[in-house]
């Protein structure tokens, strides 16, 4: 399929998930799909992402890794996630990222238990050394369908949000795309 789409002139292939760091052929595909001139970029939680894993994706050329934060408070974003202690994994992955040389996209995961803290999550990411901010807000399927109530926000949040983005882009222009 890789194959298909390179002659077809697609240019990426984004692996993601549920989580692409549980397969055991991750490093095999990111070969072959960078062998096929493919940009190839990880979308992944990091709480799979070694120290060896690390190195044997940049062996086999991936060209960027995207983790995915649900808060910038350990606490609720482990429960947000579901994984305890997986904020700290997070972090340690972020950090072996930037120790690889690895281009780095941090994605927020809003809604209206943290979108308060968006400026915090900005910082975070400044921190983390990324080149790139994702404010990504809850896709509404599964769980977040049905607890939609507890998680969408309020139009004040939103409007709030939309200008800390905002000046944010304004202060970084040029360092972090946001």
């Amino acid at each position: 399929v890789f194959d298909e789409a390179a002659e077809l002139g697609v240019l990426q292939l984004h692996f993601s998930g549920g989580e692409p760091m549980a397969r055991r052929d991750l490093t095999d595909l990111v070969a072959h799909a960078s062998a096929q001139g493919l940009y190839t970029n990880l979308i992944t939680s990091g709480v799979l992402l070694t120290d060896d894993a690390t190195a044997a994706l940049g062996a086999a050329g991936i060209d960027h890794i995207q983790l995915s934060f649900q808060d910038i408070i350990p606490q609720q974003a482990d429960r947000m996630a579901g994984y305890r202690r997986g904020h700290d994994k997070k972090l340690e992955a972020a950090r072996r990222i930037h120790r690889a040389g690895l281009p780095l996209t941090t994605n927020f995961v809003i809604h209206r238990q943290n979108i308060d803290r968006v400026a915090d999550m900005i910082a975070l990411a400044e921190q983390l050394d990324a080149q790139r901010i994702e404010i990504a807000h809850v896709q509404y399927y599964g769980w977040a369908l049905l607890n939609r109530g507890a998680l969408l926000p309020s139009l004040d949040q939103l409007e709030r949000t939309n200008e800390v983005v905002e000046a944010a882009r304004m202060r970084l222009k040029g360092r972090i795309a946001i």
